[in-house]
Order: structure tokens, then C-alpha cells, then sequence
């Protein structure tokens, strides 16, 4: 399916189920993600009013954003984890998240000019968000029946608060959406009260003894190898964390200072909005572990 920003695609996944077809993920709100996806039905047979489940492994807007439209047209019945339907409703309701992201950014010591070009950024990007009540919550071992078996849900908070990944023991296959991606690593990015980076360093650890022959991502190809992955991740974060403590101690006093550092180059509102959220989440985790004073 096609993306409008970041990577260049993402998977969507078409499964038979009791009833019918499940949906796991839609794509973004276009018209050409519509006709893509429906394109790709139709070489399966199957027409959108065929769906029964559409199953959203997080709320960001590639993965939900035609969640309403193809609700719509099949009666199918939405499921996302509750944490991600309250900050969605949060999202399209209130200011709260863009008062939130304007505070931290004035705290992170980000320029005026950036400040409000992110905020103007962030205020397009929220038009891609669907205002969308759910059918059914995900909840942490809730199975849902497919051909390949009971998908097994498993709450892996991080990339999101609500983000699920799901699980076919029977198949050994991991549905990872963008909790484990082979070639990226996955953004982790500050939310109030919140340690996301250990959230999501704690649900690598959940999904470390599961037995999976193949992933299944949100982004690129399928691919092998889940425990060598989780390894190379966890030591990319320590790494990181490391860089950030020696950018510190080198003089960096904000969290601008260190975006400027660690991405050298100059960076468009969204970009910088990633990359100052995630800095923010390491500094968060490297408080909590006592790594640096508040």
C-alpha cells in the first residue's frame, strides 16, 4: 500500500476467517490506497464487502486510516487496543496533544521557527487521523480465529501505547506490524509519564521466546530470525544511550543540542518532530535508570 511520508509502502495482511476475511491494517486514507487495496482484493476475489474483522495493530494513520471507509462499505467490525483508541479520540477531540508536543519542544530548548513549523506539521498529519469508534478492543492473549490458526494478541507498548502484534503459534508466524521491522528501528518517542523506551524494550523481551519461522512487518519483506533481531536491537538502543550520555558530558545541555548532533543536517517539521520526541524518550529511560540528573 502506499505511504505519503516515511517508508515507501506499507503491508497490509488478508486472511480467511470464520464468516469471512480478516484485515490486518488498511493503509492510509487516499483514494489511491483505496484503489490499490482493492485492486489487490479483487486478484483474491474477494470484495471489500467480504470483510468481517478489520484488525488494527495501532493507531497510527497507515495503519487505520481507511478503518472507516472500508467499515462502511462491509459492516465489518474494527478492533484496536483500548490505549490506542483513547489517544486516537484524544487526537481528533482535543488540544491536548498538540499543547503537549508544543511544551515539549519549548522544554526540549527547540528554535521558534521550528517549533511552529512542527505544530503546523502536526496539524496536517492529524487530518490523516480517522475519527473512528471501535467495534472491539485488542486485549493481551485475546485469540482470534483465522485459517492459520488462533492469532494470539501480544500487547507490545513502545512504537505506541496500545501497539499489538499478533502471534500464529500454530503457523510460527509473528504478524510484527512496526514493532519489528528488519532493516529500521522502530521510533520510539516521548509521551507524558511515560517510559516508552522501556515499554518497548520490555516487549522485546515478551516476544523473545516465542517460537516464529517467519515475521511478517508493517514495512519491507518478510524475514527470519526473530531472537538475532532483538539482540541487534537492544544493543543499537544501548549504544544509543551511550552516545547521548557522551554527547552530555561534551557540552550538550537541551534536547536540541543533541538532535543537532546526532542528526547533522537539516531537517524538515516531521523529521525533527520524530527525532526530538525519540531523544526525549532516551533521556526519559536514562532518568529512570538514574543515568543522568533530571
Amino acid at each position: 500500500m502506499p505511504m505519503m511520508f516515511g517508508p515507501p509502502w506499507i503491508n497490509v495482511y488478508l486472511l480467511p476467517c470464520p464468516g469471512g476475511w480478516m484485515l490486518i491494517d488498511t493503509g492510509m486514507s487516499s483514494e489511491e490506497s483505496y484503489s490499490t487495496l482493492s485492486l489487490a482484493l479483487a486478484e483474491t476475489g474477494v470484495a471489500p464487502e467480504h470483510l468481517r474483522h478489520i484488525v488494527l495493530t495501532h493507531m497510527h494513520p497507515d495503519h487505520c486510516g481507511l478503518a472507516l471507509q472500508l467499515r462502511d462499505i462491509s459492516g465489518a467490525e474494527v478492533w484496536m487496543h483500548r490505549a490506542d483508541a483513547d489517544l486516537l479520540t484524544q487526537l481528533k477531540t482535543t488540544d491536548r496533544t498538540r499543547d503537549q508536543l508544543e511544551t515539549a519542544m519549548r522544554e526540549a530548548g527547540t528554535p521558534p521557527a521550528m517549533r511552529n513549523a512542527v505544530l503546523e506539521s502536526h496539524a496536517r498529519v492529524s487530518h490523516l487521523f480517522p475519527a473512528l469508534s471501535l467495534d472491539h478492543f485488542l486485549e493481551d492473549g485475546l485469540a482470534l480465529e483465522s485459517w492459520v490458526g488462533p492469532l494470539e494478541v501480544v500487547w507490545t507498548p513502545g512504537h505506541s501505547p496500545g501497539h499489538c502484534c499478533l502471534y500464529a503459534r500454530d503457523a510460527r508466524l509473528l504478524f510484527s506490524s512496526d514493532h519489528v521491522i528488519e532493516d529500521i528501528t522502530p521510533h520510539v518517542g516521548w509521551m507524558p509519564g511515560e517510559d516508552m523506551l522501556g515499554l518497548y524494550l520490555q516487549s522485546l523481551d515478551r516476544l523473545e521466546p516465542f517460537d516464529v519461522e517467519r515475521i511478517l512487518p508493517a514495512h519491507g519483506l518478510p524475514f527470519t530470525g526473530l531472537s538475532g533481531w532483538i539482540a541487534q536491537t537492544r544493543n543499537f538502543h544501548a549504544r544509543r544511550l551511550e552516545e547521548i550520555d557522551g554527547h552530555l558530558k561534551d557540552g550538550a545541555r537541551t534536547a536540541d543540542d543533541l538532535v543537532r548532533r546526532l542528526w547533522p543536517r537539516d531537517l524538515r517539521p516531521l523529521d525533527y518532530q520524530l527525532a526530538v520526541t525519540e531523544v526525549l524518550a532516551y533521556l526519559e529511560h536514562a532518568r529512570r535508570k538514574s543515568r543522568i540528573p533530571e
